[in-house]
Protein backbone atom coordinates (compact mmCIF):
# COMPACT_ATOMS: atom_id res chain seq x y z
CA UNK A 1 0.00 0.00 0.00
CA UNK A 2 2.64 2.54 0.44
CA UNK A 3 4.69 1.77 -2.34
CA UNK A 4 1.13 2.66 -3.88
CA UNK A 5 1.22 6.10 -2.18
CA UNK A 6 4.61 6.92 -3.31
CA UNK A 7 4.04 6.09 -6.92
CA UNK A 8 0.23 7.16 -6.73
CA UNK A 9 1.45 10.74 -5.27
CA UNK A 10 4.52 11.52 -7.41
CA UNK A 11 2.65 10.71 -10.78
CA UNK A 12 -0.19 12.92 -9.49
CA UNK A 13 2.69 15.64 -8.86
CA UNK A 14 4.09 14.46 -12.67
CA UNK A 15 0.41 15.35 -14.08
CA UNK A 16 -0.25 18.23 -12.20
CA UNK A 17 3.43 19.72 -13.31
CA UNK A 18 2.58 18.82 -17.04
CA UNK A 19 -1.10 20.47 -16.96
CA UNK A 20 1.20 23.71 -15.22
CA UNK A 21 3.05 24.01 -18.96
CA UNK A 22 -0.64 23.92 -20.80
CA UNK A 23 -1.07 27.95 -20.90
CA UNK A 24 -5.32 26.94 -20.54
CA UNK A 25 -4.32 25.29 -17.36
CA UNK A 26 -1.68 28.01 -16.71
CA UNK A 27 -4.22 30.73 -16.46
CA UNK A 28 -6.41 28.21 -14.01
CA UNK A 29 -3.91 27.56 -11.52
CA UNK A 30 -2.19 31.27 -11.74
CA UNK A 31 -4.37 33.20 -13.03
CA UNK A 32 -1.92 34.10 -16.31
CA UNK A 33 0.48 32.47 -18.54
CA UNK A 34 3.85 31.78 -16.98
CA UNK A 35 7.12 32.83 -19.44
CA UNK A 36 8.52 30.89 -21.85
CA UNK A 37 10.80 29.96 -19.21
CA UNK A 38 8.71 29.21 -16.51
CA UNK A 39 6.63 26.74 -18.99
CA UNK A 40 9.73 24.66 -19.97
CA UNK A 41 11.15 24.34 -16.40
CA UNK A 42 7.23 22.44 -15.44
CA UNK A 43 7.31 20.34 -18.69
CA UNK A 44 10.87 19.31 -17.42
CA UNK A 45 9.60 18.83 -13.87
CA UNK A 46 7.12 16.85 -14.90
CA UNK A 47 9.25 14.74 -17.31
CA UNK A 48 11.98 14.10 -14.65
CA UNK A 49 9.41 13.15 -12.41
CA UNK A 50 8.28 10.89 -14.65
CA UNK A 51 11.09 9.02 -15.27
CA UNK A 52 12.05 8.98 -11.33
CA UNK A 53 8.62 6.92 -10.81
CA UNK A 54 9.77 4.45 -13.16
CA UNK A 55 12.79 4.26 -11.91
CA UNK A 56 11.23 3.57 -8.18
CA UNK A 57 9.15 0.89 -9.86
CA UNK A 58 12.07 -0.67 -11.66
CA UNK A 59 14.55 -0.84 -8.78
CA UNK A 60 11.46 -2.09 -5.95
CA UNK A 61 11.09 -5.45 -7.37
CA UNK A 62 10.75 -7.17 -10.57
CA UNK A 63 10.56 -4.96 -13.71
CA UNK A 64 7.96 -6.76 -15.66
CA UNK A 65 5.44 -6.49 -13.32
CA UNK A 66 6.59 -3.07 -11.54
CA UNK A 67 6.23 -1.69 -15.28
CA UNK A 68 2.58 -2.58 -15.25
CA UNK A 69 2.02 -1.60 -11.83
CA UNK A 70 3.57 2.04 -12.93
CA UNK A 71 1.39 2.06 -15.66
CA UNK A 72 -2.04 1.23 -13.63
CA UNK A 73 -0.19 4.11 -10.66
CA UNK A 74 -0.10 6.59 -14.17
CA UNK A 75 -3.97 5.86 -14.87
CA UNK A 76 -5.05 6.05 -11.48
CA UNK A 77 -3.03 9.52 -11.41
CA UNK A 78 -4.14 10.97 -14.39
CA UNK A 79 -7.51 10.50 -13.37
CA UNK A 80 -7.52 12.05 -10.34
CA UNK A 81 -5.62 15.17 -11.62
CA UNK A 82 -8.31 15.38 -14.83
CA UNK A 83 -11.13 15.38 -11.91
CA UNK A 84 -9.10 17.81 -9.81
CA UNK A 85 -8.35 20.54 -12.77
CA UNK A 86 -12.05 20.06 -13.64
CA UNK A 87 -13.82 20.74 -10.64
CA UNK A 88 -11.56 21.94 -8.23
CA UNK A 89 -8.57 24.04 -9.75
CA UNK A 90 -8.59 26.90 -6.93
CA UNK A 91 -6.98 24.31 -4.15
CA UNK A 92 -4.06 23.52 -6.62
CA UNK A 93 -1.57 24.38 -4.13
CA UNK A 94 -3.04 22.59 -1.64
CA UNK A 95 -3.11 19.28 -3.67
CA UNK A 96 0.46 20.29 -4.50
CA UNK A 97 1.29 20.70 -1.03
CA UNK A 98 -0.55 17.37 -0.04
CA UNK A 99 0.82 15.20 -2.55
CA UNK A 100 4.33 16.02 -1.51
CA UNK A 101 3.96 15.48 1.92
CA UNK A 102 1.97 12.15 1.17
CA UNK A 103 5.06 11.29 -1.71
CA UNK A 104 7.87 12.41 1.00
CA UNK A 105 6.23 10.39 3.72
CA UNK A 106 5.40 7.01 1.75
CA UNK A 107 9.09 6.82 0.10
CA UNK A 108 10.46 7.23 3.37
CA UNK A 109 8.76 3.87 4.75
CA UNK A 110 9.55 2.32 1.61
CA UNK A 111 13.09 2.85 2.69
CA UNK A 112 13.06 2.00 6.37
Amino acid sequence: MIFFLCIWALSCLVFFALASSMSKHQKQFFSKELSLGQTRLATLVGWCLLIVTLLICLSLGTPSNNISYWFGALTIAALSVGLCISYFPAYFWKYIGGLAVIAIFSYGMLLV
